[in-house]
């Protein structure tokens, strides 16, 4: 005859604070409080009040991170018409050079570069805002601006300059 297990033995299986929105989002975990104050898990009638205020206090960071600057919006758009402007000069630029290769392997891969020159400011400016989400707006607007420079139309501007 089996023995029953221990009742300590599926402790690590389970969720004992299902509920507990810690462990969604690990910065809620400052919410929770202090161990060691005597009286900092119990409400006035003595029961838990964990639970609730820290399910209040995280629908308000929620709230809170939902709610975009509008200055931040402005020159996330800003940005965007930028590198749609760098893209439409990188189209311009490369009809304006007529180049072929001596080779029909230089020729593909002379036409794959342009393509990707084309398409490269839309996937950097794709790629900082998605990645930078979450993230403080000075680290979107440093991507940003670095994208500006590196992302330049090279055969306008040499162009208008010559």
């Amino acid at each position: 005859m089996p023995r029953p297990p221990a009742p300590d033995d599926d402790a690590a299986l389970r969720w004992d604070e299902f509920d507990d929105p810690s462990y969604s989002d690990p910065s809620l975990s400052a919410l929770a409080p202090e161990q060691g104050d005597d009286d900092a898990g119990h409400d006035s009638a003595g029961g838990p009040d964990g639970v609730a205020a820290r399910v209040d206090a995280a629908a308000d960071l929620e709230r809170a991170s939902d709610a975009r600057s509008p200055l931040v919006t402005l020159l996330t758009t800003v940005a965007a018409v930028v590198y749609l402007a760098y893209t439409v000069g990188w189209i311009i630029g490369i009809g304006l050079v007529p180049l072929s290769g001596p080779t029909v392997v230089i020729e593909i891969m002379y036409q794959f570069s342009e393509f990707l020159a084309i398409v490269a400011a839309p996937l950097w400016f794709a790629a900082v805002v998605s990645l930078t989400r979450d993230g403080r707006a000075t680290h979107r607007f440093g991507w940003l601006a670095l994208g500006t420079l590196v992302l330049l139309p090279w055969p306008i501007v040499l162009g208008v300059l010559a």
